[in-house]
């Protein structure tokens, strides 16, 4: 069986990257200003404790939005649910205090941290962007499904490929198989140490997680010499196959729990 270089992440198309560490810290400020705007919209407490951040939290969410996918290469839904899991964490992290004004001091110190960051990049956006910025970030954090409107069609496209393939074991099974080869060939021909074995080391990782739950395959159907012919002419390129592999071990990476 013929490894898969990889020089095929080069030609596939956007080939995404592990998020970052910048990027990370950024989403989980994305996450403790969208609580506290979450609250303010609600009118609790923290509209008059703490700075009116409903209208800039929902526009700085859109700009890191745009920008961690711009950078990593990764989906929408990927970057959505990566904000989605910074909120779990950031109010798993509150309710893990058993002490009350613990837990408010975090939250206190959470916030002038985080919106300073925001402050910072809200305000080298407006230098850069004099004109509006257009803010897509609202169905971001309310899980809505179109988070921006001009969704270009191949964003679109890697949306419904990614919905797709994160329940369907088949494709998980052949992915974690292709990355699992990758993975062997180039800690092989790089070491264990370089970045693209490090890269695809913790992409196997996530496929290996996702695989334990699977359920037990079945048996393959019988199939007919026509819908042999008709599947493999239907079938994408190397490329299209690793690129789609990519993209889905990037959001089983990001479900997993932390070590």
């Amino acid at each position: 069986m013929n490894m898969i270089p990889i020089f095929v992440l080069m030609l596939a198309p956007n080939p995404p990257v592990p998020i970052n560490q910048a990027q990370i810290r950024d989403i989980g400020c994305v996450a403790a200003i969208g609580i506290i705007a979450h609250e303010q919209r609600s009118g609790g407490d923290a509209l008059t404790s703490y700075a009116d951040v409903r209208e800039s939290g929902k526009r700085w969410a859109g700009i890191v939005g745009e920008r961690v996918m711009e950078e990593s290469g990764q989906p929408r839904e990927v970057v959505a649910f990566a904000i989605k899991q910074a909120v779990e964490a950031e109010q798993g992290n509150v309710i893990g205090m058993d002490d009350d004004a613990k837990s408010k001091h975090h939250v206190r110190n959470r916030f002038t941290e985080c919106k300073s960051l925001m402050d910072s990049q809200l305000a080298a956006a407006d230098a850069s962007t004099p004109a509006a910025v257009v803010d897509n970030s609202a169905s971001m954090l309310a899980d809505e499904p179109d988070w921006q409107t001009d969704e270009p069609d191949k964003i679109a496209l890697y949306r419904t490929q990614l919905g797709e393939d994160l329940g369907n074991p088949h494709r998980i099974r052949y992915c974690k198989t292709l990355v699992d080869i990758s993975y062997k060939e180039i800690s092989g021909r790089e070491g264990a140490d370089s970045r693209d074995t490090r890269a695809f080391g913790r992409l196997a990782q996530a496929f290996a997680f996702k695989a334990k739950g699977l359920p037990v395959p079945e048996k393959p159907k019988p199939i007919s010499a026509e819908e042999l012919q008709a599947e493999l002419e239907s079938e994408p390129s190397k490329e299209e196959k690793m690129a789609r592999c990519l993209r889905l071990g990037e959001s089983l990476a990001l479900a997993m729990p932390p070590e």
